[in-house]
């Protein structure tokens, strides 16, 4: 449109100047024709009446003169009115331009003019000629040219919002799908496929995925791959299912012949007259099947939270349970120092008692096991306006940063940060999954951060309902050493 316009606007212009050229040239000729045939020498220019006797053009003048001496002049307004130019007028109208060639001048105070230059030869004149000047106005010319860009520059405005319109209208319909694909996508995304059965999910709309264009494509792409990831998740989910239920059944099957073998290893070393031998690998039978009983009873209790996760939610003063579980541990972990840091008065939380005591038997029992003797330990509870926190602190070893990612996964191990041996050989890493498991199915919250020489589990409860409305105590959010 750019183009066009500057196109047809050179082509107006220039249209219009010969228009002007033409009716300068024409005029010219009249003028001097009729000049040369009623005025024989300069003396009888009088006889043309002033200005009324050689009457131009509207917006137009005529100029003889001789040399600087203007002789004659006339000038008709538009309005078809004259007079003679004044002498500013005539200054500006005899600035040299070349001879018999239509020039753009602009003259002060009547506008722009094309003028042209000739000679005129009179009888007892000047050898060399008069000058003879014919101007035509270019106001008109100039008027028509910005009213014309004007209004193509109106129209071309006019026509690109038009194009713009339908362009965007058309543009948005043929994006439509993508839009939808978008939306899909941000919703497929943020539903959770980490765990459990997927069910039928969104899909793009039948009428975009039918459409013949690139969007279309897309949009039918985009359902295949979803119906695809679906039928691998259920698959997956149908394959963790069974092995839950394998690991269910196992352990509810093994606990009963491990009951037995420790039973009947516990009996039989006290029949008197055995060999130190046997009673040394009947010990050892016992030793070992305990420990079997009590993997079976840790994977039971992970399948049982995998399939019900659903837990009592009862209040628990958390303070007595931290106090009963630290003095435990205390007794069956005597090397290390264990020490209390629990607030004035009790802290009391919303969840299952024997789901928070196995998660802070499993804490304690994690710094027991895996850290040196000599190591202190620390268990404090925190109350603050989010909740209750409760802290198991140790200046161990520390945990290796290549196994914080995976350490709440089940059967994970971890060496030391040190490089050291300190890993009692009875653990085989359920602990932290099953403090992991209960504190979700609790609504609890497990964060861990190490490094050596500093290890600290902190699991976070939210306040009790009947609490949520007032502040807590600022007295009761200072612990207490013990």
């Amino acid at each position: 449109m750019g183009v066009i316009g500057v196109v047809s606007v050179s082509i107006l212009q220039q249209n219009l100047v010969t228009q002007a050229e033409n009716g300068v040239y024409l005029a010219s000729d009249n003028a001097i024709g009729r000049v040369t045939a009623e005025v024989g020498s300069p003396a009888e220019l009088d006889a043309l009446n002033g200005p009324f006797g050689l009457f131009a053009a509207p917006d137009g003048y005529y100029v003889i003169a001789d040399g600087d001496d203007v002789l004659f002049s006339v000038y008709v307004a538009p309005d078809y009115t004259a007079r003679d130019l004044t002498a500013a007028e005539s200054a500006a109208i005899l600035e040299p331009v070349p001879l018999d060639e239509a020039t753009s001048i602009t003259v002060p105070g009547l506008g722009d003019f094309l003028s042209l230059r000739t000679t005129l030869h009179l009888d007892d004149g000047p050898s060399e000629g008069l000058t003879f000047i014919t101007g035509g106005g270019l106001d008109d010319a100039n008027a028509t040219l910005r009213a014309f860009m004007l209004a193509e520059l109106v129209i071309g405005l006019i026509a690109g919002a038009i194009a713009a319109l339908i362009g965007y209208r058309l543009v948005r319909r043929e994006l439509a799908p993508l839009e939808h694909v978008v939306g899909v996508a941000d919703r497929v995304a943020a539903t959770p496929m980490s765990s459990g059965e997927v069910s039928d999910g969104e899909r793009v709309p039948l009428r975009d995925e039918d459409r013949d264009s690139e969007a279309g494509r897309v949009a039918g792409a985009l359902n295949r791959l979803l119906t695809h990831v679906e039928a691998s998740l259920n698959a997956r989910h149908a394959t963790e299912e069974s092995m839950r239920r394998f690991v269910a059944e196992a352990s509810h099957e093994l606990r009963n012949p491990l009951a037995a073998i420790r039973g009947y290893a516990e009996f039989t070393v006290t029949t008197p007259g055995l060999q130190r031998e046997v009673v040394g690998a009947l010990a050892r039978i016992g030793a070992e099947s305990e420990r079997m009983t009590k993997l079976v009873e840790q994977l039971l209790l992970l399948a049982k939270l995998d399939a019900d996760p659903a837990l009592a939610h009862d209040e628990v003063d958390l303070s007595k349970v931290v106090l009963e579980t630290v003095s435990d541990a205390h007794a069956a972990h005597p090397g290390h120092q264990w020490r209390l840091a629990l607030p004035p008065e009790p802290a009391v939380i919303e969840g299952d008692e024997d789901a928070i005591r196995r998660i802070l038997l499993n804490l304690v029992g994690n710094a027991g096991h895996h850290t040196p003797p000599g190591t202190s330990v620390v268990v404090s509870v925190v109350v603050d306006a989010a909740g209750t926190s409760l802290r198991v602190v140790d200046d161990g070893p520390g945990i290796p940063a290549e196994a914080m990612p995976t350490l709440f996964e089940r059967f994970t191990q971890a060496r030391p940060a040190s490089g050291g041996n300190t890993r009692d050989a009875s653990t085989v890493g359920l602990g932290l999954a099953i403090v992991s498991a209960l504190a979700s199915a609790s609504g609890f919250a497990v964060t861990v951060d190490s490094r050596p020489g500093r290890t600290r589990f902190t699991v976070t409860a939210p306040r009790p309902r009947a609490e949520r409305s007032s502040p807590p105590d600022a007295a009761s959010s200072q612990p207490n050493r013990r």
